[in-house]
């Protein structure tokens, strides 16, 4: 017999930031594409879209409140911080990532 745990119902809070994020992240694919990045290198573009891609995977599964998606979200955000001081395309407005980070681990307790 195997047990599965009972759907946790996702707070509103949640559903909104998820759901910015993918509409900030869409954009940000579209953006990336544009040659606004072609100064930071060649593979820049492709590495920053990628990274956005697996955020999106990060962000379903704290879509459906499972913890693993927060502890990914927390990782690539510092990692595309990282390549992003790396290669010079830093913007002060990605800190505002920090603050769905926040939410995310605030709510760190209701997920499974």
């Amino acid at each position: 017999m195997s047990y599965k745990q009972p759907p946790v119902q996702r707070p509103l809070l949640i559903s909104i930031t998820c759901s910015l994020l993918y509409a900030a992240g869409l954009f940000g694919i579209v953006y990336t594409f544009t040659g606004a990045y072609a100064p930071y290198g060649i593979f820049y573009s492709a590495i920053n879209t990628l990274i956005i891609v697996v955020i999106f995977a990060a962000l379903s599964g704290v879509w459906g409140m499972e913890r693993w998606g927060v502890y990914l979200f927390g990782i690539l955000v510092m990692i595309k911080m990282g390549i992003d001081l790396y290669t010079g395309a830093f913007n002060k407005w990605e800190l505002l990532l920090l603050v769905p980070l926040v939410i995310f681990t605030v709510m760190f307790r209701k997920m499974h």
